[in-house]
């Protein structure tokens, strides 16, 4: 599964029709009216706006006046997004996480995309001018993308300029791959190169570093090879680490690490492995105080944008519009994974659209593509809403895509929510995810894989669910949730209804508690629904599967003013059939069930 944080919705409109009748839009909008006519046709505000609405102030422990930016349009996860900032925060260092290329922010006062609090719930995006950093923090993998010309040129004049610059590398599978990476080609600059193969520190593994005489070795690995190591260039300052688990992962703890000469040096709370995450930071947050002391503190004002749980501050450069989609991309992102968003994104949003038929709000999409471990977030909580796909491969970003285009897809539904995980959750935008998985990616047999919940000894002569079902997730499925047992049902719902059911499911949903539309259904209570939708009993279904429930049939059912009578779906827990991807039909129509 590709982890989505916020089990979340965001917008999804065609522009010709989200723009029609719309008023003019104002050059420079001011009021929230003004402004909510901008963002919903797709628009970046611009600068004098953003000077209206200023941000909130960063939640500092004390303040040294160090602004860090933590570069992530290299390398993106969850950790960057979410956790360094804050964590360097309590040490007293201003953050700001950034998607944008490096050339594009170390101007001060070039134009950043960031978000702005205009309104309660409103927080758009506009152009922001870009404060003074002292340091810049990125890490890289080889297949991140890659240092541009221009950023390397930025970078080397920032750090002459007395800027900090703190470099984290990542394994390196042998020589080639080394010499072709572009993180190591911009270090060959100033001396230093990141080795294929892997050095020992107290037990945990990392590259190993080239420096010339130039630097000075902070960490050695067990085998004497650098781990870490400092030099000056020009007025500025850089620190070289072989890996950011150094301050990220945990691990073994032990003495402190600090340079040769003063304190305070690079490395001088903990050493890398240590357990005690606040260690761990404080071992960045020395790194960072020895970086930044080429140039006086910044200072001065700390209103500076967050991630609100999204992807700011500052968001990537580049924009690109597709049909109903606006994407934000860095100047440097993978070539492929930009070809791929324009060729497959507009198609995956029209098969997800066809399978479930959903409401269109009256904004764009908002979509960040990013580079990076494999996952994705959504974010509802405000507006415009917005979401990510995080990976470097084309597999990657479709799938990803398409789980997070389906968490802000209700089908014909707005009434109550069922115990599957929820209508927009996890296992609604999985069950998508793997029918586009399957369309795009070539992914083979049942969806998710939920064939995975049978025991390795079945062969079809066990009948009781505690002999049929893997424990863990039978134990699970009993009396609440396991999301592969519901997969797997969902699965068997597909193999002999086709996929009509679950749109036909959503639409029964809301025409039976459309009279009580914040109820949270029972088990009983949305099986009736999922009945009524097929047309045939399914309790003695679910209780084959082991789910423990207060009835075994649902013989009967009034409807929409009419009595149904439902037969007992002749279902069994048996093996399921491959994904289906086939059209749905009138999903306000009774189904017919296929041949068996």
């Amino acid at each position: 599964m590709q982890r989505s944080i916020l089990p979340t919705v965001f917008a999804l409109v065609l522009f010709s029709v989200m723009l029609a009748g719309c008023a003019e839009l104002a050059s420079t909008p001011a009021t929230p009216e003004e402004i909510a006519l901008w963002w919903k046709a797709g628009k970046t505000l611009p600068l004098e706006t953003a000077s209206k609405y200023p941000q909130a102030e960063l939640r500092l422990t004390s303040d040294t006046g160090v602004n860090v930016l933590i570069d992530m349009s290299h390398k993106c996860d969850f950790f960057l997004l979410w956790t360094l900032g804050e964590r360097v925060n309590r040490q007293g260092i201003r953050t700001i996480g950034s998607h944008a290329t490096l050339d594009s922010v170390l101007t001060p006062g070039a134009s950043c995309r960031v978000r702005i609090p205009v309104a309660d719930g409103v927080n758009p995006f506009a152009w922001w001018p870009a404060p003074k950093f002292n340091v810049v923090l990125t890490e890289g993998a080889p297949q991140d993308p890659g240092y541009t010309t221009e950023e390397q040129k930025m970078l080397k004049r920032f750090i002459r300029g007395g800027g900090g610059f703190i470099v984290s590398g990542s394994t390196v599978r042998d020589q080639k791959t080394a010499d072709e990476w572009s993180l190591n080609k911009m270090l060959s600059d100033y001396g230093a190169a990141v080795l294929p193969g892997n050095e020992t520190y107290e037990g945990g593994r990392m590259p190993a570093l080239q420096v010339n005489r130039d630097w000075e070795v902070v960490l050695k690995g067990e085998t004497g090879k650098p781990i870490y190591a400092t030099r000056q260039y020009g007025k500025g300052r850089i620190a070289l680490l072989a890996s950011s688990n150094m301050y990220r992962s945990a691990g073994r703890g032990g003495r402190a690490a600090r340079a040769p000469g003063a304190a305070g040096a690079a490395g001088g709370a903990a050493r890398p492995g240590a357990s005690d995450p606040d260690k761990q930071i404080g071992f960045l947050a020395d790194a960072i105080k020895w970086a930044a002391a080429g140039s006086p503190p910044v200072g001065g004002d700390t209103r500076f944008p967050t991630a609100m749980g999204g992807g700011g501050g500052i968001y990537p450069e580049t924009e690109k519009r597709l049909e109903g989609i606006v994407c934000f991309y860095s100047k440097n992102q993978i070539p492929e994974l930009v070809r791929t968003m324009n060729n497959d994104f507009p198609a995956i949003t029209k098969d997800i659209y066809a399978w479930l038929p959903s409401p269109k709000p009256e904004q764009p999409m908002y979509l960040i593509l990013c580079s990076g471990d494999g996952g994705g977030w959504a974010v509802n909580a405000y507006l415009p809403k917005e979401a990510s796909t995080i990976s470097t491969s084309s597999d990657g970003i479709r799938s990803i895509f398409g789980h997070e285009q389906a968490h802000t897809m209700s089908g014909p539904c707005k009434a109550a929510d069922h115990p599957f995980g929820g209508n927009q959750g996890e296992e609604h935008a999985g069950w998508f995810q793997g029918k586009i998985n399957a369309k795009y990616n070539g992914d083979k047999g049942p969806n998710r894989g939920c064939d995975k919940v049978f025991r390795q000894e079945y062969d079809g002569s066990q009948k009781e669910a505690e002999q049929i079902f893997k424990k863990a997730n039978c134990d699970a499925w009993r009396t609440g949730h396991d999301r592969l047992m519901i997969w797997y049902v969902w699965q068997k719902l597909d193999d002999r209804y086709g996929p009509t059911w679950y749109p036909r499911w959503r639409w029964v949903q809301g025409q039976r508690w459309k009279d009580d539309p914040t109820r949270r259904l029972t088990w009983e209570e949305s099986i009736e629904d999922m009945s009524i939708a097929v047309g045939e009993d399914l309790f003695p279904f679910f209780r084959k599967t082991g789910k423990e429930l207060s009835r075994e049939r649902f013989e009967k059912a009034e409807f929409m003013g009419k009595t149904m009578t439902l037969p007992v779906a002749p279902i069994e827990p048996m093996p399921p059939g491959n994904v289906c991807v086939d059209p749905i039909g009138d999903y306000t129509k009774p189904i017919t069930a296929k041949k068996q």
